[in-house]
């Protein structure tokens, strides 16, 4: 089973995206190292693919076993950029692109869970378990 974690992560009212050189845009993310847990997985692969740090503050449920989607809060940026080789372009969308690497439906639902749960903690109610808009 593949283990992986994928991070929907906002500056602002914006959230961040990356350009892969083999795909198109799509959320930071990857798979994890032997080891590591999913949290630990999302912050290493959202720092490698973007150069920024974050906070989690909450998870989306999934269809996929062995995957997790964090929801999260740049808290800093390194000027250097990604480190990542396989990122083309990280930048931040107020709504989804055009050309994206998964189907739009997938990137719909979960944008919209994601901002629920934004708005949630910033009312003072950390969500730390999985959630949904229901």
């Amino acid at each position: 089973m593949e283990r992986f974690a994928y991070v929907i992560a906002f500056d602002g009212g914006k959230f961040v995206m990356v350009r892969h050189r083999d795909r198109s845009w799509e959320m930071p993310g990857g798979r994890l190292l032997p080891h590591e847990t999913h949290e630990q997985a999302a912050v290493r692969e959202f720092f490698e693919e973007t150069g920024m740090s974050i906070d989690i503050i909450g998870q989306l449920r999934i269809d996929r076993k062995g995957g997790r989607v964090f929801v999260a809060l740049v808290n800093g940026r390194v000027a250097r950029g990604p480190s990542e080789h396989n990122i083309k372009e990280v930048k931040e969308f107020d709504s989804l692109p055009g050309q994206l690497s998964f189907p739009l439906v997938e990137y719909e639902t979960m944008l919209a869970q994601a901002r629920i749960i934004v708005e949630t903690f910033k009312r003072g109610k950390n969500i730390v378990a999985p959630a949904s808009p229901q």
